[in-house]
C-alpha cells in the first residue's frame, strides 16, 4: 500500500511519510496503518519561541547570541491522507483516502527530490561500492551515474544522498594502516604494563570488528570499587563508525573509575556476548554484584547469559 501511495504522490508532486500504526491487541500484527502528505500537521512557532526566549533568559548577557535560523514552513495542516485496514479476507483495504491539498505541489521535474521518491537500492549500492573500490571520488561515481541514468531526475537519489553514503562506506572498515597501528599501541602497552589486557576481535573479512582493552590500575579499582558497575554504549561518533563502549564504577569518593573500554561494530547478542566475557576473563572470572545499564534488548539478554546466567 506504501509503495502504491508513494506512486499516486510522484504523479501528483508531493511527498509521502509513515503516521499512525495501530496493533492487533496483545500482538505485534498490523491491524490500521496511516499514509500522510510530508505537509501534515503544524509547526508550534509559538513554543519554540517561548522555549528559546527562556534559554536566552539564563545565559549570560556578556555571552553574545546567535542570530535565528531562517526555516521555511514546510507543515500546512494537509489533510491529505490514505488510511488502510487489514479485514476479514486477510487483506488491506481502503477504508479512507483524502486527495485534497492545502498547499502548492511540485513541479514534475522537481518530483525525484521528495525524501519518499529517493532510495538507494541494493544495486546501486553495490554499483557506488565497486565505484569506490576503483579509486573514483563520490562525485564523480554520482556524475557517472547521472550520466548513465539520463540525468540527476532519473538516478533516484539526491547527491547528498549519495555522498552520506560514500561516507558511510567509509566508516565501516578500519583501514589496515590504522589497525596495525592501533595493535602496535597495544603491544607497546603490554610491553610498559605487564598486567595491560587486550582483545581483538576479527569478521569473517579478516577486519577489525571489536576491540576491548583494560590496564592495571583499571583492574585494581574493580577489585576494590568493582561491586557496583555501569555499563552503557555511545553513539556512533568516530570516523570509523564504532560504537564506544565504556565500563565504569564510582569509588569511596564517589568519583568515576573505569574498569575497562571497548568499541564494538554493531549492538547484536554476538557482540555483547563477546566484550563481557572478555571483560569477565580479563578480572580473572569475577562478576559484579550489580550492573546498571539501558533496556537494550540485546544487551539485557548477553548480561543474563554471561554474568548473572539468569
Amino acid at each position: 500500500m506504501l509503495e502504491i501511495y508513494e506512486k499516486h504522490a510522484a504523479l501528483l508532486g508531493f511527498s509521502v511519510r509513515k503516521h499512525t500504526t495501530r496493533y492487533f491487541p496483545g500482538t505485534k500484527n498490523v491491524m490500521e496503518k496511516y499514509f500522510v502528505c510530508c505537509a501534515q500537521g503544524k509547526r508550534n512557532i509559538n513554543r519554540k519561541k517561548k522555549v528559546k526566549k527562556d534559554r536566552n533568559d539564563k545565559e549570560d548577557e556578556g555571552k553574545k547570541k546567535r542570530k535565528p535560523r531562517k526555516v521555511s514552513i514546510t507543515r500546512t495542516d494537509c489533510k491529505a491522507c490514505i488510511r488502510v485496514k487489514y479485514n476479514e479476507e486477510g487483506l488491506f483495504e481502503v477504508i479512507h483516502h483524502v486527495i485534497a491539498h492545502n498547499h502548492d505541489l511540485t513541479r514534475t521535474q522537481w518530483n525525484y527530490l521528495h525524501r519518499s521518491q529517493r532510495e538507494i537500492t541494493k544495486e546501486k549500492g553495490q554499483a557506488i561500492e565497486s565505484m569506490q573500490k576503483s579509486g573514483l571520488s563520490a562525485m564523480d561515481s554520482y556524475s557517472y551515474m547521472c550520466e548513465e541514468a539520463g540525468g540527476e531526475e532519473c538516478v533516484g537519489h539526491s547527491v547528498r544522498d549519495h555522498l552520506n553514503y560514500c561516507t558511510r562506506l567509509k566508516m565501516k572498515t578500519i583501514e589496515g594502516g590504522d589497525a596495525q597501528s592501533l595493535i602496535d599501541i597495544l603491544y607497546h602497552q603490554v610491553a610498559s604494563d605487564p598486567e595491560f589486557f587486550f582483545r581483538v576481535r576479527l569478521d569473517k573479512d579478516g577486519r577489525v570488528c571489536n576491540i576491548f582493552w583494560r590496564d592495571s590500575m583499571m583492574m585494581e579499582d574493580y577489585n576494590i570499587y568493582g561491586d557496583v558497575v555501569v555499563f552503557d554504549t555511545t553513539y556512533r561518533t568516530n570516523r570509523y563508525n564504532l560504537i564506544c563502549a565504556p565500563i565504569v564504577g564510582i569509588n569511596n569518593h564517589w568519583k568515576n573509575v573505569m574498569f575497562g573500554c571497548a568499541f564494538i561494530g554493531d549492538e547484536k547478542i554476538e557482540s555483547f556476548v563477546w566484550l563481557l566475557e572478555t571483560f569477565k576473563k580479563s578480572m580473572g572470572n569475577k562478576a559484579p554484584i550489580t550492573l546498571f545499564t539501558d533496556q537494550d534488548i540485546a544487551m539485557s539478554k548477553a548480561i543474563s547469559k554471561v554474568l548473572f546466567q539468569l
